[in-house]
């Protein structure tokens, strides 16, 4: 009888928690692509730094903790990336 065993919680893997791909609304892993856009230096082209990840929130919390120095002027969606299931990445 399995009723007097601890009930265990499932976690996710530590392959799932290094990739911005999380399984989306149509059933596919979905990862949101965001351009970060930071203030213009003296070389004249603004830094920008590209980032995957499940929503604005999570490429915030990234760019915080790997990209400090990055004073952000402009954040933008550019594309939602689709992984199908079954793919080489899975």
């Amino acid at each position: 009888m399995l009723s007097h065993m601890a009930r265990t919680h499932s976690r996710r893997t530590p392959r799932a928690l290094k990739t911005g791909f999380r399984p989306g609304h149509s059933g596919a892993c979905e990862a949101r692509l965001y351009l970060f856009t930071g203030v213009t230096n003296a070389q004249g082209a603004p830094p920008e730094k590209r980032v995957a990840a499940c929503h604005l929130h999570e490429a915030s919390a990234y760019m915080r903790k790997w990209h400090p120095d990055l004073d952000i002027q402009h954040v933008e969606l550019v594309a939602l990336a689709e992984m199908v299931s079954g793919s080489p990445l899975d």
